[in-house]
């Protein structure tokens, strides 16, 4: 995957690109990112993770929990009811 996900290098300011992901968890993603600044070369790993669900899927998924790998330092929001909209 060759996408700019808006990652900026921690060193030079200059713009960085995803140059591979991987998908270890239905809510977690590791990026490697690499600085476009030629002169400063720098690369490193960044993490992208999905932390809330702010609207219920028209199409939801039985088996998604909606939680986080356990071995991710976050806090797990508590699932939304099953039907926003049933009275």
């Amino acid at each position: 995957m060759s996408s700019n996900w808006g990652w900026t290098c921690p060193h030079c300011g200059g713009p960085c690109r995803v140059r591979t992901s991987k998908q270890l968890h239905s809510d977690y993603r590791v990026a490697y990112l690499q600085c476009q600044t030629p002169v400063c070369g720098w690369s490193g790993e960044g993490e992208m993770v999905v932390t809330k669900t702010l609207s219920p899927s028209g199409m939801p998924n039985s088996q998604y929990e909606g939680r986080l790998a356990e071995h991710i330092p976050y806090v797990v929001v508590p699932k939304p009811p099953e039907d926003l909209f049933r009275s």
